[in-house]
């Protein structure tokens, strides 16, 4: 997996261009001073933020933490991790600023994977993920911040969606799956794209188009199955959110997206999709942001699990054969989004034998693909965060690990051949609604195998 240390491993840096174009959005005047005015800024948002302050000054270096972080568990690095994060934090504040200190900045609080697994085990819950994203920010603010991240924020403010896809291609995307749906179901399910409905359902461009698009026709096919009126919109095909990872001034911006093609579109229920970060940001502001116009908003596990409870559809889970599961819980979900019984009540109704790969889903370990780390120059680093998991899935008798989550999906999708190839294995992965689509028997089909 390649012999380059740990401080090798840095986020490829945005172009001055790029950088602009995104400061001009949120109206950021790029500082000349530069690094010089770096400390300022850190001393300015310690001032706004009360917590922050509290937090660098709280931290006793106990260590509780460097029991949980997966940066620092895979690395051995106590400079990417919890405690070496506070102390580089401090150092900030109160030591010499250079283009060295900045440097080792925007290495280590980009190596983070702003789990907040760390602030679960310390005993004062201390955030160490909230300390790294307002590093991030003020880095961002001087000027640097990582190119991958930067355009996939571009993508999502200019396109809608994580890919920068055009509306007709997702549009074609989504009339295919109609049509696949059809062929392997035998059913004709309604999709309205871009036409006012009941409901706007909200996927993941970056998996749920691509690398997982069983998860869209799960979507499809249950909302179909309830009887539920709702649209697509190719202006906002996306639930990600990157702003959450870089900067909160975007991150509010891209949900804003949300809001405003729910409002034009009159609907009254907006359906989160498959996605651990996409989700959180959606939950705790994008969900009050839409009752202030009196829309609702949900997760379609939610809706999945409500389902199968009333026995509003019918799901046959030998379809998913005789592999062992092992739901993996996204950290956004777990830590944040306050999503756990849901998935694991589907999983239990959807295969026959599923298994735990967390014992305590509030400590549920990362996949590895989170907050930036999905980056190319940044694969090797992501695939040493990522054998945490895997060790303990194969040995635990895992054949296929469950990831509702579509940065999960990317990461499984690059690491796993990797992994799989190193240990000699053939673990595979899934998302959630993919084992409901394939479960799932439509009330057509139903109704002509029980009719004499």
């Amino acid at each position: 997996m390649g012999s380059a240390s740990i401080n090798e491993y840095r986020h490829e840096k945005a172009s001055p261009d790029l950088i602009e174009r995104l400061h001009s959005r949120v109206s950021i005047r790029l500082s000349g001073q530069g690094i010089n005015g770096f400390r300022e800024l850190l001393r300015r948002r310690l001032r706004e933020n009360r917590n922050l302050a509290i937090s660098l000054s709280l931290c006793m270096g106990c260590g509780a933490c460097l029991t949980v972080c997966p940066a620092y568990l895979a690395t051995h690095n106590i400079k990417n991790s919890p405690l070496g994060r506070i102390a580089l934090a401090r150092s900030l504040v109160r030591g010499s600023i250079n283009e060295n200190s900045i440097n080792e900045a925007y290495t280590y609080f980009w190596q983070c994977l702003t789990c907040r697994r760390c602030a679960w085990a310390c005993p004062f819950g201390v955030d160490v993920a909230d300390i790294s994203r307002t590093i991030r920010s003020l880095l961002y603010e001087i000027g640097l911040a990582p190119n991958y991240v930067a355009g996939v924020i571009n993508n999502l403010e200019s396109m809608g969606n994580f890919l920068g896809l055009p509306e007709d291609v997702i549009k074609e995307v989504i009339l295919s799956v109609v049509d696949q749906i059809k062929h392997e179901k035998g059913v004709n399910v309604k999709v309205k794209v871009n036409e006012p409905a009941y409901a706007m359902l909200l996927p993941s461009a970056c998996a749920d188009y691509t690398v997982a698009v069983n998860t869209l026709k799960g979507y499809i096919l249950l909302l179909n199955e309830l009887g539920i009126d709702f649209t697509l919109s190719t202006r906002v095909p996306d639930i990600t959110n990157y702003g959450l990872f870089m900067d909160e001034r975007h991150m509010r911006l891209i949900a804003e997206r949300i809001v405003e093609e729910s409002r034009r579109l009159g609907v009254k229920l907006v359906i989160a999709g498959e996605c651990g970060h996409g989700w959180r940001v959606f939950k705790n502001y994008v969900v009050p942001r839409l009752k202030e116009y009196g829309i609702e908003g949900t997760h379609i596990l939610y809706i999945a699990a409500d389902a199968i409870r009333r026995g509003l559809i019918k799901l046959d889970a030998l379809v998913n054969g005789d592999l062992t599961y092992m739901y993996m819980d996204p950290c956004h979900y777990a830590r944040g989004g306050d999503l756990v019984k849901e998935p694991r009540f589907i999983l239990s109704n959807t295969v026959m034998r599923y298994a735990e790969l967390n014992d305590k889903p509030e400590l549920a370990i990362c996949c590895g693909g989170t907050s930036g780390m999905l980056a190319k120059e940044m694969e090797e680093l992501s695939i040493k965060y990522a054998e945490l998991w895997y060790l303990k899935a194969i040995n635990k008798g895992a054949d296929c690990i469950v990831v509702p989550c579509a940065a999960c999906k990317l990461q499984m999708d690059r690491v796993l051949p990797r992994l799989n190839k190193l240990y000699n294995r053939k673990l595979t992965f899934t998302g959630l609604m993919d084992l409901v689509y394939k479960a799932m028997i439509p009330k057509s089909i139903e109704r002509q195998i029980t009719s004499p």
